[in-house]
């Protein structure tokens, strides 16, 4: 783990803006699908190093671990266009044994939620890649997590 060290009563859910570039657009102003996905991806990544405590690259390089995604789902509500600034907020929907279920929300900050992703990732060590139990350490954390988001009661839609 990085030194950085997490003091479970000081969390806070992750939360991150985001401007909607000119590039990540059709013509029509109006973003394309799959960066919906990155920015998901993105703040997937923020969320490792920040509640985890330890970057992708260190995760993988130094302690042979990953999370890759095995299943995504995008709902749609509101559409973005250049120029919007996101609020992207991650909660964890799902703890398994080896599984990792989140939500992303993509939102105006004003009431206006714009997508919500649903990313099912898997913690696997290298070199066989197979889902391995998540350690403990990791789990206090994303528990932990979890209650600071129930707490603060984030802009995530319920199906």
């Amino acid at each position: 783990m990085d030194d950085h060290q997490l003091i479970v009563s000081d969390m806070k859910p992750l939360s991150r803006r985001h401007r909607v570039p000119w590039g990540d657009c059709d013509p029509a102003g109006i973003i394309y699908t799959p960066r919906v996905l990155d920015y998901a991806i993105e703040t997937f990544e923020i969320w490792n190093r920040d509640i985890l405590g330890v970057s992708w690259t260190r995760l993988h390089r130094e302690m042979s671990m990953g999370f890759p995604t095995v299943r995504t789902e995008i709902d749609f509500l509101n559409a973005p266009v250049t120029d919007d600034e996101i609020v992207l907020e991650m909660t964890v929907e799902n703890l398994g044994r080896t599984s990792l279920t989140s939500i992303v929300t993509g939102h105006d900050g004003g009431g206006t939620v714009y997508f919500q992703v649903k990313i099912i990732s898997c913690l696997t060590f290298t070199p066989d890649m197979e889902a391995k139990p998540i350690p403990d350490e990791f789990r206090q954390r994303i528990l932990a997590y979890q209650t600071a988001c129930q707490d603060n009661s984030l802009h995530i839609i319920k199906n």
